[in-house]
């Protein structure tokens, strides 16, 4: 075919251009093979190939799961997670990915642990895992306060205790749903993040760390990403399978209004326990205070004057401010009869303003208006008020104790299932903090929420400096575990190991 002079020569220079250097298509193509090339461990001890080094694999296999799951739900919303089967799957999915994201951790630091992995120049290779597992652990009660059903209700009270006991509720306060949603889908995933490259990063500079022991046999040999991805594959099917064989639990939030109706009468004493300050949450102390409101003003007077500017009735609260102090003890003391009553006749045309103000927010609540007051009273998704009032009057505990799964009986374990054998599994991981809890009589001591955060947290500072704590650091040594995951390679003559500065893998 004819061509005029000028494309010819084009036609002669482009394919010049691809003899020499290649189309721009296998450039591409070579350059993804050369940022694998450097990502991907090459060369790798004898012992490298077996599951106790495709840990750290396995965890970022959960961490992938995990991120597209999340988003996924995030997106959607809390209804098609809580009402849809697709919904309820992927948050099944979520769940037993999380399951999974711990055990692989926890045996990723076992290993470490038993081989004596954190010897210098590596200590900052334990740090960087250390601390990701102590934030893949907070990052899952924050999640679990987000799901939507009592479980989130019940954890996010526990939390809360825990972190104002820690010196840390204004800024950690899982009863707040903005907050919590913005720490579980951000901030710690952006850090777990940030860690886990630091982590691979450094274990990628010294390698695979060498046996401690010079008479210990291995050879280098070519790492296996055939079987490193068979098992992440074969991981990501079994969670698939239990997602769909056992649904994450659900048991509906309890309501003020369910409250109101099942029992008036302790409506009524939550109520005035809140209007004379003498609630759980008024007089809540535990080294610190991180309940500033007034829970006369949110409970009482706020709900009460937004009825009465609605409605156009006669102000009670106006009327019982304008008493003397006197009478108004009075009132209080007639009003709390009034409320532990069991036949209330004799106060059928009482006038005083707290009886009145009392008959007034109980229908409320029983309607579902009150609750919904209280929301308005926080500008964003703060449940803050809602759950400290449904605290105070005890429904949280009492319908934790009902599925065993309270404090006192290491109950989030448990989780809604009410078993530890049942599943899916609750929070096995916190069973630490209730030995504590038991141990130490934290839970009867007002201060407890203090104390056990100050123990908790001295435990993960420790967990977290091991390596450089002196003649601790050797246990590992002396346990001399590490054989069971080296091998007993018979018919190799000993090699002396390499020095741990030197790359194991070799692009």
């Amino acid at each position: 075919m004819w061509l005029p002079l000028h494309t010819r020569r084009y036609v002669r220079y482009s394919e010049a251009m691809d003899e020499n250097q290649g189309s721009p298509k296998e450039e591409r193509a070579n350059a993804f093979k050369t940022l694998i090339g450097k990502v991907y461990f090459h060369r790798v001890p004898s012992y490298g190939n077996t599951i106790f080094y495709s840990l750290g694999f396995l965890a970022l296999t959960c961490l992938t799961v995990l991120v597209v799951t999340g988003i996924t739900l995030a997106f959607m919303g809390q209804t098609w997670w809580l009402t849809n089967p697709w919904g309820i799957y992927v948050r099944s999915v979520h769940l037993w990915t999380v399951q999974a994201f711990i055990i692989v951790l926890l045996a990723h630091i076992l290993v470490g642990f038993m081989t004596s992995g954190f010897r210098p120049p590596r200590r900052m290779v334990w740090v960087f895992g250390a601390t990701i597992f102590c934030l893949v652990l907070i990052q899952t009660e924050f999640g679990y306060g987000l799901r939507g059903d009592f479980s989130s209700q019940y954890r996010a009270v526990s939390g809360a205790d825990f972190w104002n006991g820690a010196h840390l509720g204004y800024w950690l306060n899982p009863l707040n749903y903005t907050q919590a949603f913005a720490l579980h889908v951000a901030i710690i995933p952006f850090a777990i993040f940030a860690l886990f490259i630091a982590h691979y990063l450094l274990e990628h500079t010294y390698g695979i760390a060498r046996p401690y022991r010079k008479d210990v046999p291995y050879t280098m040999v070519a790492a296996n990403h055939r079987i490193l991805f068979l098992r992440g594959g074969v991981l990501v099917a079994l969670i698939l399978a239990l997602a769909a064989l056992f649904h994450s639990p659900y048991v509906a939030p309890v309501r003020i209004a369910d409250v109101a109706r099942k029992d008036p009468g302790l409506m009524m004493t939550t109520l005035l326990a809140e209007f004379d300050r003498t609630s759980d949450t008024a007089t809540y102390f535990d080294s610190i205070d991180p309940y500033t409101f007034d829970t006369r003003q949110v409970y009482i007077t706020a709900p009460y004057e937004q009825y009465i500017l609605d409605n156009g009735n006669q102000d009670a609260w106006a009327a019982f401010e304008n008493e003397p102090a006197d009478l108004q003890q009075a009132d209080l003391q007639q009003a709390e009869a009034y409320a532990n009553a069991t036949d209330t006749s004799a106060f059928a045309s009482s006038t005083n303003p707290v009886i009145v103000m009392l008959n007034t927010l109980v229908p409320m609540a029983q309607g579902g208006l009150y609750e919904s007051l209280l929301n308005q009273e926080n500008p964003t998704a703060n449940n803050t008020y809602v759950l400290r009032f449904l605290d105070d009057t005890g429904a949280l505990h009492a319908k934790a104790a009902s599925l065993d799964m309270s404090t006192a009986e290491w109950g989030m374990a448990k989780d809604e299932t009410g078993s530890v054998f049942k599943l899916p599994p609750g929070s096995w991981w916190l069973l630490p903090l209730g030995m504590i809890n038991s141990a130490f009589g934290l839970l009867s001591n007002p201060y407890g929420d203090r104390d056990a955060a100050v123990i908790l947290g001295l435990i993960m500072l420790l967990f977290v400096a091991f390596p450089y704590i002196p003649y601790v650091n050797r246990l590992p040594k002396l346990l001399h575990l590490a054989p069971f995951i080296w091998g007993r390679t018979q018919g190799k003559r000993p090699r002396q190991a390499e020095p741990e500065n030197e790359r194991a893998d070799t692009a």
